[in-house]
């Protein structure tokens, strides 16, 4: 190890260490002990991104525009399943037209962000579902979803190929320019198939 990256890795300890402690005030102040901390930091410095290397930053930045056109797919298909199940079955949607296997992870993952220090994101239960178990509610239940989307099968590849590409972009690894097409022209047939 040469003495520049020894020098570098020090600082990009004592940088970590110096996070960490800002954490923990933190936490202290929230939890009513008044130290005076939180009064000298800017919301945007509690996490200082001059930390990480610039090649990470550089494809974070390039990774984070798929991430957010991710996040608004995934969740409006979320949206696409629960409004039309409850219109067709009312407000018991979930327990009627949802597999028991299903159901029953959702129920352990709820479980596990109740035991953790997170916050709990939601009431509905859809929101614990991961992609593949998506794909798996409107399989069993194809015969609701038949009139507002043109193909079982287009549905089936179209989501499947998402899937795979969505894994990526949610572990953090970066899509080749390719890769980044594909996944884009996958939501617009995703869109074109759609009644």
């Amino acid at each position: 190890m040469t003495k520049n990256s020894e020098v570098s890795n020090k600082i990009a300890l004592f940088g970590m260490r110096n996070l960490m402690l800002e954490t923990e005030l933190l936490k202290i102040e929230h939890s009513g002990i008044e130290l005076g901390h939180k009064e000298t930091l800017k919301e945007d410095e509690v996490v200082d991104t001059d930390l990480f290397e610039e090649d990470i930053l550089k494809t974070a930045k390039k990774m984070a525009g798929l991430y957010v056109l991710y996040f608004a797919f995934e969740n409006s298909v979320r949206r696409l399943i629960s409004t039309r199940l409850m219109e067709k079955y009312g407000a018991n949607w979930w327990g009627l037209k949802v597999p028991q296997n299903i159901q029953q992870e959702v129920v352990n993952r709820k479980q596990r962000e109740v035991d953790s220090a997170m916050s709990v994101r939601s009431d509905d239960p859809l929101t614990y579902t991961t992609f593949g178990e998506l794909i798996e509610i409107f399989d069993v239940n194809w015969v609701d979803f038949a009139d507002t989307i043109r193909s079982q099968k287009a549905m089936q590849k179209i989501l499947s190929s998402l899937n795979q590409l969505r894994g990526v972009v949610a572990h953090s690894a970066e899509l080749n320019e390719d890769e980044i097409l594909r996944f884009k022209l996958s939501i617009k047939d995703w869109l074109r198939i759609q009644a």
